[in-house]
């Protein structure tokens, strides 16, 4: 051959490769592109939905969207760029969309194809339809040696088989200052972003992302446990924010909001004529925290000694005063708490909280983070430790007939309970709250137990234990919830739930359930089943 034409051949190939990316050519060359953690729907409208993947490398990816599981003919179509600067991940809007169809999506490039996700967009705001969907929180992906810290996750095998609509991911869903971390807690982006890769290596969370859309909300691990907005290091709060837009199919959102560390992550899904979604971000306009004010002063009591249940209801503290000292050593301790000045929301949420409350939705369903029920015992994280806003936004909807139903996690147990201002004094419920979880970490009774030196897993029905101080604490937390007025509890099962909306009836059915999907029974009485109907 002529040398002519060998520059010629090798031009030719150089070229072709240079079009083809990395993984076209020949043995020897480059490894074909990899998908590193499987793909992801989420934010999803009548007409839109956010799509996402990661791959091992800076690369070229072409996304396709299909009515048809062959791909025959693709309804959406674009080349997304994988970046070093996003971690490798990539993520498109996928629009327009066709309202109450299921989809099939996939990302390419070259010879190198993802896995194959599926979603349903929601139905067109003008049509009547019913819906099921799932939600759950409180994932701790942390590895030890390599072996999980307390589960396979397996919560998500269960949801999955359930088959919904979509899912909500509702906080929590990274641990990157976990208790059984032998590492210092995440501050830098990189080792953010290396806690979210380590919890999408859990197969089951990666199965369920690919079979449906998700709506994912943070919480307060996604930076750091119970951050205030208010008080929190402005750049450990934008290196987890910054981590969990790169890993999670969902938008960023932009918009003025003054006395808070960042954008607060309000947001508003509609599904048909009948339901509302409201998204709530309780922390990044957070007020400082009222614990310090509620910390008793040392001497007389030990260093760091909090109130943990400081607006119990006086003749109740009166029962026990071993366990409650004088409020009077704490005298600001509830005027913070009452303090009007205090917020969960900051105002601009505030006020588009109320916007969507009004909305011509016949169902709302309220889903926080925090939770808004009257459970008395360590409020400072909940909202109860925000007494004032949360009078003010229970009196709103109570006082404007709004139909609403919440739905939280972060309190690591399954309880189902009214909404009411005070079980004493203003005991009319503005909707009934349904919490759940965790899928991976601590229970409520586990960490009270553990508090107290305990196993999590140590059986207080047994004689042996019944008076040791954990399974006392554990039996007054019981007695709490009753004093409440709880309509179902179990403060040890990894957990989710499940949302049926019948359109024709008007009737929200949740119902609380095991890893197993086996519908959870209140703990105290097995003859109660953790179900509650609302409506019509």
């Amino acid at each position: 051959m002529k040398t002519g034409s060998s520059s010629l051949l090798r031009f030719v190939l150089v070229s072709a490769l240079s079009i083809l990316g990395p993984g076209s050519g020949p043995a020897g060359a480059n490894p074909p592109t990899t998908f590193t953690h499987g793909v992801a729907s989420g934010d999803v409208t009548p007409f839109s939905a956010v799509l996402w993947t990661r791959v091992d490398r800076r690369t070229p990816l072409t996304i396709e969207v299909s009515l048809e599981s062959s791909f025959h003919v693709k309804h959406f179509h674009r080349v997304v760029h994988a970046t070093a600067e996003n971690d490798f991940t990539a993520k498109v809007v996928a629009t327009p969309l066709l309202p109450d169809r299921l989809y099939y999506y996939r990302w390419r490039h070259g010879s190198a194809i993802s896995p194959v996700g599926t979603f349903r967009t929601a139905p067109a705001p003008d049509l009547a339809k019913s819906l099921r969907f799932t939600w759950t929180g409180d994932s701790d992906g942390t590895r030890i040696n390599g072996v999980p810290a307390w589960n396979n996750f397996e919560v998500l095998n269960a949801v999955r088989a359930e088959g919904g609509d979509f899912f909500i991911y509702l906080g929590d869903t990274i641990y990157p200052d976990s208790i059984r971390r032998t590492a210092p807690p995440a501050a830098t982006l990189d080792e953010f972003r290396a806690t979210y890769k380590e919890a999408r290596g859990y197969a089951a969370l990666q199965a369920l992302l690919q079979a449906v859309s998700t709506y994912a909300i943070w919480d307060d691990h996604e930076v750091r446990d119970d951050y205030a907005g208010q008080t929190v290091d402005p750049a450990l709060y934008a290196n987890g924010q910054r981590a969990f837009l790169d890993y999670m199919p969902t938008e960023d959102i932009q918009f003025a909001s003054p006395g808070c560390v960042g954008t607060p992550r309000f947001r508003v899904f509609r599904w048909g004529t009948e339901v509302e979604l409201i998204i709530l971000d309780t922390h990044s306009c957070r007020s400082a925290s009222a614990l310090p004010a509620c910390t008793y002063p040392s001497p007389p009591l030990p260093p760091g000694t909090f109130d943990f249940a400081p607006t119990l209801p006086g003749f109740l503290r009166a029962m026990f005063p071993a366990f409650f000292p004088p409020l009077a050593l704490i005298p600001n301790c509830l005027p913070t708490i009452n303090n009007p000045a205090r917020t969960m929301l900051g105002e601009i949420q505030k006020h588009l909280f109320k916007d969507a409350l009004a909305s011509t939705a016949r169902i709302k369903i309220v889903l926080s983070p925090s939770t808004f029920a009257q459970t008395y015992v360590n409020p400072y994280s909940r909202w109860e430790g925000y007494a004032a806003e949360r009078a003010e936004l229970i009196r709103f909807i109570r006082d404007h007939a709004i139909r609403v139903v919440f739905l939280s996690t972060d309190d690591h147990r399954n309880v189902i309970h009214q909404v009411f201002i005070d079980r004493l004094t203003e005991p009319m419920s503005a909707g009934t709250e349904f919490v759940t979880g965790p899928i991976a970490t601590l229970t409520d009774q586990g960490t009270l137990l553990n508090f107290f030196g305990l196993p999590p897993d140590t059986d207080c029905s047994l004689p042996a234990n019944a008076g040791h101080p954990g399974c006392v604490a554990v039996a007054a937390q019981q007695g709490v919830l009753s004093f409440a007025g709880v309509n179902c509890r179990h403060l040890n099962k990894f957990s989710y739930g499940a949302v049926e909306v019948n359109a024709a009836t008007r009737t929200v059915t949740v119902t609380l359930k095991d890893d197993q999907g086996q519908v959870i029974r209140d703990q105290l009485n097995p003859a109660i089943e953790c179900r509650g109907s609302i409506g019509p």
